[in-house]
């Protein structure tokens, strides 16, 4: 099976509803990065927990030092095994965050009619017709349904440019930003221009942002967009906008 790439071509592919599509393109992690993050985070790990009882000894010499306690423990497992134990930890840890970065990111495959979206052991498909505009915001892959809704959002591993050549080349409308961005409008409490129970739940999806819960403020979205709306984040401030019909 071919590694991922930056933009990979085949034929007779397969899409998750058991059809064959003639022709797709798959785009997920470039070979350089894919190797950093299997092998560059697990070696790193291993390094730290070498690492981690002499700079813990280095450390417990400040006179200022939070977690005084924890910092000496760690520093007096000199002995060979604990060593090797806090090094498998290291190791541990790496792997861990290779998987999530691998499982959080998108791996797409693209087709003329339809394209595949994978994350987080998550599939969907999204077919062409439904589809009325594909860009890029900052590291986000967003996908827009006919009504001018989200119908995907995530972080992307490919190259842009092989992004935007793939949606291309299997005639997806493609747009360098988002065609609807003039619309959009930052979210001023109590501003009249919303309903009140659209001014609710911003509000909770604020204090879902403040919590770091991307689970919830993508339910509180999709429920905006119920409502009319589209929202998007700028940093800590949300901003809004209404569907439009394509």
């Amino acid at each position: 099976m071919p590694m991922p790439g930056s933009g990979h071509s085949r034929t007779g592919g397969t899409t998750d509803d058991g059809t064959t599509c003639d022709r797709g393109t798959e785009l997920g992690h470039p070979r350089g990065d894919l190797l950093l993050l299997v092998c560059g985070l697990p070696a790193l790990g291993l390094l730290l927990g070498l690492a981690l009882p002499r700079l813990a000894r280095w450390a417990s010499g400040s006179p200022v030092l939070p977690w005084r306690s924890g910092v000496e423990f760690v520093g007096r497992l000199d002995a060979p095994w604990q060593t090797a134990v806090v090094m498998a930890v290291g190791l541990v840890a790496g792997l861990v965050l290779a998987f999530l970065a691998l499982a959080e990111t998108m791996k797409l495959t693209v087709t003329d009619e339809r394209v595949r979206v994978e994350r987080n052991d998550r599939t969907r498909t999204y077919e062409r017709a439904d589809v009325s505009a594909v860009f890029l915001d900052g590291k986000h892959l967003v996908l827009l349904d006919r009504d001018s809704g989200e119908l995907a959002r995530g972080e992307h591993s490919a190259r842009a440019a092989a992004v935007a050549a793939a949606f291309r080349a299997h005639g997806y409308p493609w747009h360098d930003a988002d065609p609807h961005a003039a619309l959009f409008r930052r979210w001023i409490p109590g501003t009249p221009d919303l309903p009140a129970e659209v001014h609710a739940l911003l509000a909770a999806r604020k204090a879902a942002l403040r919590r770091k819960a991307p689970r919830d403020t993508g339910d509180l979205a999709e429920t905006v967009r119920g409502l009319g709306f589209v929202v998007r984040d700028e940093g800590a401030e949300q901003y809004w906008r209404p569907l439009v019909q394509a």
